[in-house]
């Protein structure tokens, strides 16, 4: 939190952001903008939860204190996560506060609690893999690896779905076998969920599910990772 809160950048970004929420008050469909901000935080912040100290060296001296690595780890995933909940709490006052104040129209809380809840929930998750991508490649690597498979995964979809159509060859394969995209489909929403309109109990579960799972294996192979001294 420290880190955050002492860098122009986030400062900057906050400021953003509430520029944004009450730009955002303007618009019929509550929350159209600032959500996105803090998705795109969570992903900034979430890459570089350890690189940092992997690449100065600083980790090595960390790890040789009486302090648990998993803890460590958990511990800086949860100042990330605080950090983006600033941002997200910023970008729903400043609209809030912009909507109460033009008195055009009745408060659309639940438009509202939806998406600040939608936005935090998926930052999580962007934050969770990011530290299991953090854990095993070098430096900011995970960022990159986030999100060219979120873009490759979506590209292959629509691909997939273009040749269906299309129905000649590979079209009449998926055809007999809908599974296929059944099941990159399902892979994707597992690792990128995009957050409905409305937010349901089940959707926050399987989330909240998937995060477990990521930091859990990212504190298995945080454990086992050498940390050098100097660059990583």
């Amino acid at each position: 939190m420290r880190r955050h809160f002492t860098s122009a950048g986030y400062i900057v970004f906050l400021s953003l952001t509430a520029m944004v929420g009450l730009f955002a008050a303007t618009f019929n469909r509550p929350a159209s903008m600032w959500p996105t901000l803090v998705t795109l935080l969570a992903i900034i912040t979430g890459s570089a939860l350890i690189g940092p100290e992997f690449s100065t060296g600083t980790l090595q001296l960390i790890v040789t204190k009486p302090i648990r690595r998993r803890v460590y780890l958990l511990s800086r995933v949860a100042g990330v996560f605080a950090a983006v909940c600033v941002a997200a709490a910023v970008g729903l006052s400043a609209e809030g506060l912009a909507r109460l104040a033009s008195g055009a129209e009745a408060m659309p809380w639940r438009q509202l609690g939806d998406a600040f809840g939608g936005a935090l929930v998926a930052s999580l998750l962007a934050i969770a893999l990011l530290t299991l991508l953090g854990s095993v490649t070098r430096a900011y690597f995970n960022a990159a690896i986030y999100v060219t498979a979120e873009v490759v995964l979506s590209v292959i979809e629509s691909l997939l779905g273009v040749a269906r159509v299309s129905g000649h060859g590979v079209g009449e394969y998926l055809w007999r076998h809908p599974g296929i995209e059944r099941g990159l489909t399902a892979v994707n929403d597992f690792l990128f969920a995009a957050v409905p309109p409305e937010l349901q109990w089940a959707w926050v579960l399987r989330v909240f599910a998937t995060v477990v799972i990521a930091l859990l294996l990212a504190c298995l192979a945080f454990e086992r990772r050498e940390v050098p001294y100097g660059s990583d």
